[in-house]
């Protein structure tokens, strides 16, 4: 190696290893006290549902898909219950192999959570670095795309933390414009991969990466050799025949559940003034917030904000006018019902008839202001560059960054093994189990992602189901429970299959109301009580159901 090579090596290890450190450091910032314990998990059901969805499809690969590649232990017996959300096919990929060994899931949860952090951070510092040449404004952009309060919003959320592939994209995109027609298989990869992780910002990313490359192409008005433009197309078909693969078990999940109705997009649909609201978890910001704002704070950060309009003041700058109008689009999307793109957006594409929550949308325009805060760090350092204390300056900025990223995360502690009633449910032959409470059709999910979250101790199928759908069948026998333990409930659930029924103390409102389920059981002869265990937080009491 010539000793030119040698240096530059030697000064991208030193970038990178900074990059490394700073995205860490935001991201223990912005989840804490989460990050720091394998088996912490935010203080919300979807933690716990996708803990199951990992372990499910663990089940599914080690039986080779036996029972249905996309079949799962809850609203027994409806068949593809994984596809009544977020498969999240990839990060499943990357776990199962180590559950599968016996490492707990928890733990593989934990780990995953991680890698969707760092390969956020670190493919924003890779795209700002490319878009801004600006070390400093990269370094910018990937704390404001890993910390945000717009993204501490969704910690509970894993397929809304793998967000890597989208600024993969715009790198990709960048490459080619600038003559380098093999990251086309980048740009491929990452379309496909973006939908294998979450099917919204799959979606999203095809629906304004057109707008973002055009836009771009227009200015720069690049000539791209055939070559380039035939590797473009293939690597695009590519990626179109994995997400169209995708679709089509979704379209079977489609005629069971169908589309997401007006009334329930406009529940999930903000006002731009969301942009202006923080998540209670962020300690700078979260005042500006309530509990339930929840799926409508999208604040970006102030200092994120303020960067990014500086870029504008330049807009015939490269990639300036692309990004502004990408962040634009995306912001009125994630308005839903109460903007101009999105009703626009479920009348032409069908996609956007199954989803629910507009206001996802502002991930996309969290890049967009990630990216331009890299520009308008470049700006200013050009500008700037003379001044002595430019260097501290852009240093403290920095810092003021990571710093307003810092959040106290609401946790909830998972058992390390089996509590006693599950341990006692495995060693039963196959069976169908149904847990009490069940909640009403209205006040969906209740407990039910908890049961889902333990049925990796027993491996039988439930009545019980947590999901983004929910099958009708399993909606009529909610809606027949409601008097539960009246005689419509119990022939509701001995209809549906269940032979064993848990009643969790731990989940009634009251000890009261837990003892008054209890008598009113022991009073019926067709179900028969085989005792009382503990789940990891209460009394659990078992009942066989008499066929």
């Amino acid at each position: 190696m010539t000793t030119s090579a040698r240096r530059w090596a030697d000064g991208a290890a030193g970038e990178w290893t900074l990059a490394v450190l700073v995205v860490v450091a935001t991201t223990i910032v912005s989840t804490w006290p989460l990050i720091t314990s394998p088996w912490l998990v935010p203080n919300h059901q979807d933690p716990l549902f996708s803990s199951w969805r990992l372990y499910q499809w663990t089940r599914n690969l080690m039986s080779g898909g036996a029972g249905g590649l996309f079949g799962g232990n809850m609203f027994y017996p409806t068949p593809d219950v994984l596809l009544f959300s977020d498969a999240i096919v990839l990060p499943a990929l990357l776990g199962a192999p180590f559950i599968a060994l016996g490492v707990p899931v928890t733990l593989v949860y934990w780990v995953l959570i991680w890698i969707a952090y760092l390969t956020a951070g670190l493919a924003m510092y890779a795209c700002a670095r490319v878009i801004s040449g600006s070390r400093w404004g990269a370094l910018m952009a990937a704390v404001i795309f890993t910390g945000a309060p717009l993204r501490q919003d969704h910690v509970m959320h894993l397929e809304l933390l793998y967000t890597a592939w989208m600024p993969l994209a715009v790198l990709a995109t960048a490459r080619i414009l600038a003559g380098r027609g093999r990251s086309a298989w980048l740009l491929g990869t990452s379309l496909g991969a973006q939908f294998l992780c979450c099917i919204y910002f799959g979606i999203f990313l095809v629906t304004v990466w057109p707008l973002l490359a055009g836009i771009e192409w227009l200015r720069a008005r690049p000539v791209l050799s055939r070559a380039t433009l035939a590797r473009v197309a293939v690597a695009i078909g590519l990626a179109g025949i994995v997400a169209g693969a995708y679709a089509v078990p979704y379209q079977r999940a489609r005629k069971i559940v169908g589309d997401r109705d007006d009334a329930e997009t406009s529940r999930y649909s903000a006002t731009l003034s969301a942009y202006a609201v923080s998540p209670p978890s962020s300690l700078f910001w979260g005042w500006t917030g309530r509990e339930d704002d929840a799926e409508r704070r999208l604040f970006p950060g102030l200092l994120g904000a303020s960067l990014a309009v500086t870029a504008l003041a330049t807009p015939a700058a490269p990639w300036t006018l692309a990004l502004a109008a990408t962040t634009v689009f995306a912001a009125d999307a994630s308005t839903g019902a109460n903007g101009f793109t999105y009703p626009w957006l479920r009348r032409l594409a069908p996609p956007y008839r199954g989803l629910r929550v507009a206001t996802r949308f502002g991930a996309v325009t969290l890049m967009g202001v990630a990216l331009l805060a890299a520009l308008g760090c470049a700006r200013l350092a050009r500008d700037l560059g003379q001044w002595r204390g430019a260097r501290t300056a852009a240093t403290v900025l920095l810092l003021l960054a990571v710093v307003e990223c810092a959040a106290s995360v609401s946790i909830r502690t998972l058992p390390h093994r089996a509590p006693s009633v599950y341990a006692m449910l495995a060693a039963l032959p196959p069976t169908v189990i149904v847990h009490a409470p069940l909640p009403y059709p209205n006040t969906l999910p209740g407990a039910e992602a908890n049961f889902l979250y333990f049925a990796q101790y027993h491996h039988h199928a439930l009545l019980n189901g947590n999901s983004g759908f929910y099958p009708p069948s399993y909606l009529l026998m909610l809606e027949r429970a409601r008097q539960f333990p009246d005689d419509r409930a119990l022939e509701a659930l001995r209809n549906a299959g269940a032979e064993y029924l848990l009643v969790h103390e731990q989940y009634y409102p009251s000890r009261e109301a837990f003892a008054r389920v209890s008598v009113a059981l022991e009073a019926r002869h067709d179900v028969t009580a085989l005792g009382t265990w503990s789940d990891d937080r209460g009394v659990v009491r078992v009942y066989r159901i008499v066929p």
